[in-house]
């Protein structure tokens, strides 16, 4: 076909259903060689900005030249004294960092540059407009060197030699500038591989800052906002109809601070260099599109270890004046203010109060932050260099991504051009453009897309009762409750004061041998969080001194508050009651089980395996998964629910799967849950009940190879004792085109860590992982995301999808539903 002659595409075919499939060639979607995709995305922009740059309308001086800048909701210019305080914020944050050489790229007009240069030593500005570049050379401003580049050329040799001419010592900056610019990247790829540059070329202990960013978790948001501006008299039902069409429509990069967190965490890990994170909101006193929807982040790279921080909750300063007591604080030892609702988002919140009047309240020496996982929410550190945290603990990220409709767009008008110069029949054909990398054959990618578009579509319908853009808060705060009383559980060992190594921790405080994987993993969080440091020779110290009434005051209000969002009231007590328990969990005095199973009370196991938002969102797309392997079965549709327990997702499974024809076999390890199966299920027609050991060889389990049509899992496969082995042997129990379905948690949660990992630990003098498993090393429970994914494919199973995606708000809990194939 002649379409295969284009250098942009990678595969066409045409479709049973008699269209025509179109695949980008990855190549036009690399940055390095920069793709053709790429490269005409970029030049869209150029052009965009070279035409803003030559108009005069905005220029208020030679400094001061703010095209482009009108506000969406009127369409006219943003005031000037706006734009000044906004300049201002962001010279601020970067004059915060001790700069002295500074690379910036995508320097614009120089709006930056002006003000940053007399505090440096050396500046280096690049962007990809040649009208903004001639204008600032032309300044011939001192200590400075302009160059025309894009942004993922920053080790391009013209770049670098400018930054060799400001004299950067070893030709390395200390401060990588990318301000306002992000949005006109071509994708979350090109924004990684800028990263990538920045974080490896700026010198040790330097910073990048990444400003002026729209969050990806405000776009619809904001498209209310512009709508409800330009027709006030229209009915909330069309103003949010018009709002989510302008927010699909907008054609910015958007991303939010966990989504540059979990890039940084890569490059962290790929480069071996150490990177912490704080995000700031924007502090200016109008309340305009700049004030809401964007912030900025700094990300620290190879920085000396903050000090220690004392954690204050906002609500536990006296109300009347809260301002004052804060002032207080910042005066004393460091100390970080968290909880601060963001009165220009939540103004309903109590105790809410707008950035502008913490950024004056807080004085210079200290830094306005916002909670990097909760745009509402803010903070204040006081020492400023104390505010970044490691990027390894902030999971999650959403983006908005108009890359991919650019792509579909422009490989649908080449399509249409080649067509048109074809024989008359191919003229019509519908398009569709797939992902690079899409299984090849329609029939396949149909299916997957079938399955999934219905699975995600049953999850929302099951959550939509409940505001689940609030649950990663929340889960927070549990996270912090368990924090503090990891904290309190450890003040006895003496490492507020003095050095232990975790082996003599554990002893201090009497730990069960089977147990102190736990406790190492608590002093590894810790240390994680800034709460407690460990020396070169693994010594332990310096922990963070918590208080008992602390601990106390950290559990209020969190049954209430979860309540109100679908988390269910008795699992938070369950949690609570853990974290009250540690020491005697700890020394198995009391067994987890007592608190989960209290009284034979079946409704905390439910809360904690089905009756919250994000169990509900991912049972009901297991169901539905379900439901469509039915509708494809020859026959009877095997079913193997494996670890099966309190039978949870057993519920919507057999819910979703009601009137067809299964044979379904609830297993457990334990006899326990096989007697609770038969009762709550025992009248399901075709529903069976056997012991059944994922760590045991499947052959001797009575499951013959090939045997089932469906393997189902949740939150089991991490009790795996060698993960790969294990999907290996499992997957081998599927027919060919069978699935493995399966719920599993993908991020340590402190809360967790306090509570249900104890349910974890093998019994004494039996080993909980084999030697060969990845997570043996540093005594991980859970894999990733990625692990996963790379687990099935190696055991020969086809991942089909996952969910929730990453623009989904329950994504932040790192619990993910994985639908695979087996070849």
């Amino acid at each position: 076909m002649t379409l295969l002659a284009h250098p942009w595409i990678g595969d066409a075919r045409p479709g049973p259903d008699g269209r025509l499939y179109v695949r980008p060639d990855r190549s036009a979607l690399a940055v390095r060689p920069v793709g053709g995709l790429v490269a005409e995305y970029l030049e869209h922009w150029g052009e965009v900005y070279d035409w803003t740059y030559t108009q005069d309308d905005a220029r208020h001086a030679p400094d001061l030249d703010l095209s482009g800048w009108r506000a969406s909701d009127t369409g006219r210019p943003l005031p000037i004294a706006h734009m000044r305080e906004w300049i201002d914020h962001t010279v601020d944050l970067v004059l915060a960092t001790g700069p002295r050489w500074i690379l910036e790229l995508g320097c614009g007009t120089g709006l930056l540059m002006h003000r940053l240069l007399d505090h440096v030593d050396g500046y280096v500005g690049t962007d990809v407009s040649a009208a903004a570049v001639a204008a600032l050379r032309a300044r011939d401003l001192p200590r400075s060197a302009i160059t025309q580049a894009a942004a993922h050329e920053a080790n391009a040799p013209a770049v670098r030699a400018a930054i060799e001419e400001t004299g950067a010592p070893d030709g390395r900056p200390d401060c990588v500038l990318l301000n306002s610019v992000t949005q006109c990247f071509p994708g979350v790829d090109y924004l990684k591989a800028v990263l990538a540059d920045a974080i490896g070329l700026v010198a040790p202990g330097g910073s990048v800052v990444v400003g002026d960013v729209r969050d990806a978790r405000l776009l619809n948001a904001y498209a209310l906002w512009v709508e409800r501006a330009a027709d006030p008299s229209a009915d909330d039902a069309e103003l949010a109809r018009r709002a989510a069409d302008r927010a699909a429509r907008d054609e910015e990069l958007l991303f939010d601070p966990p989504l540059l967190a979990r890039l940084a965490a890569e490059l962290s890990r790929e480069s071996g260099r150490t990177v912490r994170l704080s995000v700031h909101p924007k502090t200016m006193t109008d309340d305009t599109e700049l004030t809401r929807y964007r912030f900025d982040a700094v990300l620290r790279v190879d920085a000396g270890p903050p000090p220690a921080l004392t954690r204050v909750a906002w609500t536990s300063l006296p109300g009347d004046d809260r301002l004052g007591a804060l002032k207080a604080l910042l005066s004393g030892e460091p100390v970080h203010v968290h909880g601060i609702p963001n009165a220009v988002l939540a103004p309903d919140r109590e105790g809410a109060v707008a950035p502008s009047r913490l950024r004056a309240a807080a004085g210079p020496g200290a830094a306005v932050v916002a909670d990097p996982r909760d745009p509402a929410m803010l903070g204040v550190v006081g020492p400023a260099g104390a505010a970044a945290e490691p990027v390894e603990g902030i999971t999650g990220g959403t983006a908005h991504d108009p890359f991919a409709a650019f792509t579909r767009r422009r490989l649908q008008e080449i399509s249409r051009a080649v067509l048109r110069r074809s024989p008359l029949p191919h003229r019509d054909i519908p398009i569709v453009v797939e992902p690079p990398g899409a299984d090849p054959d329609p029939d396949d990618a149909d299916e997957a897309t079938d399955v999934q578009r219905r699975a995600a579509e049953r999850a929302a319908e099951a959550v939509a009762d409940a505001d689940a853009a609030r649950l990663p808060g929340f889960l927070e705060r549990l996270d912090e409750a368990a924090l503090l009383a990891m904290a309190c559980t450890l003040r006895p060992t003496g490492v507020t004061r003095g050095g232990a190594t975790a082996d003599e921790i554990a002893d201090t405080l009497k730990a069960a041998e089977r147990h102190r994987w736990i406790l190492r993993r608590w002093l590894a969080t810790l240390a994680r969080q800034g709460w407690l440091a460990r020396d070169a020779e693994g010594r332990f110290h310096g922990l963070r001194k918590v208080r008992r009434d602390e601990v106390v005051a950290a559990g209020p209000g969190l049954e209430a508050g979860g309540a109100a969002i679908g988390y269910p009231a008795e699992t938070t007590r369950f949690l609570l009651a853990a974290m009250n328990r540690l020491p005697e969990l700890l020394r198995d005095e009391v067994p987890v089980q007592a608190l989960l199973f209290a009284g034979d009370d079946m409704g905390t196991a439910d809360g904690a395996y089905r009756e919250n938002t994000v169990n509900r969102y991912l049972n009901a797309a297991v169901g539905e998964t379900l439901r469509w392997a039915a509708g494809r079965a020859a026959g009877p549709l095997r079913v193997l629910e494996l670890g099966a327990g309190v039978g949870g997702t057993t519920v919507d499974a057999l819910r979703a799967l009601t009137g067809q024809d299964v044979e379904y076999l609830f297993t457990d390890v334990s006899r326990y849950f096989l007697t609770l199966g038969r009762e709550r299920f025992g009248d399901r027609p075709g529903v069976r009940f056997a012991l059944f050991d994922i760590n045991a060889d499947p052959a001797d389990q009575d499951v013959p190879p090939g045997s089932q049509d469906v393997l189902l899992s949740a939150n089991v496969l991490h009790n795996a004792r060698h993960a790969r082995d294990v999907v290996a042997g499992l997957g081998r129990l599927l027919a060919p085109g069978g699935l493995f379905v399966f719920v599993e948690t993908c991020r340590e949660m402190s809360a967790i860590l306090t509570s249900m990992q104890f349910l974890m630990s093998p019994r004494t003098g039996e080993p909980r992982l084999d030697p060969d498993d990845p997570r043996n090393g540093d005594d991980r429970v859970f894999l990733t995301r990625e692990e996963w994914l790379d687990v099935l494919s190696g055991a020969g199973l086809h991942p089909m999808f996952t969910l929730p995606g990453d623009d989904h708000p329950l994504a932040a809990t790192g619990l993910h539903l994985f639908v695979a194939r087996k070849d």
